[in-house]
């Protein structure tokens, strides 16, 4: 119960803001907020580069980000308020579900980020082996829950043999403490920290067990419809940017540092390994585009867990039409 209530008062926000104003910012605007949520962090080292690189300003596009909620700047950009934010899979189908005109137009992660780590020597070698265990997770929202809950469906692990527990944004010490057994991590993050403390763990990345659709750029119906063109030039510039840190990850990392003024020299190397391992949860064949595959195996799982109930069109959620090879 208390998972739906996070869940139904996030889409409530949405719909009250998006109930609003249905107005669209002036087309020849070529100023725009990008939602990215958090906070300046080295994973946004792509959009970082296409600012700082250019590739923004070669499109005539002069470009920000805007760091909060994820689900604050969907709302924002279903009311026409924002052109575009940084949004993941799930939260373009839980939007669709609720009526949102929300539309995925580029790929930016390869592979969902999160996972669940445990000590190589807490005999957790396999994800079945998490029952009877407990398992630390932030809370029962965001990309970390459905992420488990992805989990337990694509491996039918019996989820009443395990004990979750919130523990809030402390999984590295929660598990090197011995508070909980395990804990759903983001990849490039806590099984880093771990590592820098000498603490050998397991990974097991959601993604090898089912392909959910993560983080990409999503816009809304009418800035398709009413400028495509504003559309193209955005998805262009911001997978140059995505680009060139993959092929630069030394000179997208001296970028990032002036941007995230908040890393220190003493943090400096383990960020530089959250880029690297960012970097690889990014690789891909087909850069910006989604696989329609993906989109009806994340909408199947959240059908059938609950986490949605109405139906959604699939061929609405998303678009690889922007993406030009």
């Amino acid at each position: 119960m208390i998972q739906k209530i996070t869940i139904l008062l996030a889409l409530l926000i949405m719909i009250t803001a998006c109930g609003q104003n249905t107005a669209q910012p002036s087309a020849q605007e070529n100023s725009i907020q990008l939602g990215v949520g958090y906070i300046p962090n080295v994973q946004f080292a792509p959009y970082y580069v296409a600012q700082a690189k250019g590739f923004y300003a070669d499109e005539g596009l002069d470009v920000s980000l805007e760091h909060g909620f994820e689900t604050d700047f969907i709302a924002l950009t279903a009311k026409g308020e924002r052109y575009f934010a940084v949004a993941s899979g799930d939260q373009v189908i839980l939007s669709r579900a609720q009526g949102l005109p929300i539309v995925y137009v580029m790929k930016w992660y390869e592979r969902f980020p999160v996972a669940i780590m445990a000590p190589k020597n807490s005999g957790i070698d396999s994800p079945k082996d998490l029952a009877n265990h407990t398992v630390g997770i932030p809370g029962p929202f965001g990309a970390s829950y459905v992420a488990w809950k992805a989990l337990i469906y694509a491996t039918g692990l019996d989820e009443s043999t395990i004990n979750l527990e919130s523990i809030g944004f402390t999984q590295a010490e929660a598990v090197s403490t011995e508070q909980v057994d395990a804990a759903v991590v983001y990849i490039a993050n806590e099984p880093i920290q771990l590592s820098q403390q000498g603490i050998d763990v397991n990974v097991f990345e959601v993604s090898d067990y089912i392909d959910l659709v993560s983080n990409g750029i999503v816009t809304n119906e009418t800035l398709i419809q009413e400028n495509p063109e504003l559309v193209q030039a955005m998805v262009r510039a911001s997978l140059r940017g995505l680009q060139y840190a993959i092929d630069n990850p030394d000179e997208a990392f001296e970028i990032v540092r002036q941007e995230v003024t908040a890393m220190t020299d003493e943090d400096a190397p383990t960020q530089r390994m959250v880029l690297d391992a960012s970097i690889e949860l990014w690789k891909t064949d087909q850069f910006g585009k989604t696989s329609p595959e993906h989109w009806v195996k994340s909408v199947e799982f959240m059908k059938e867990t609950g986490l949605i109930e109405n139906d959604v069109d699939i061929e609405r959620l998303y678009s690889n039409d922007f993406v030009i090879d």
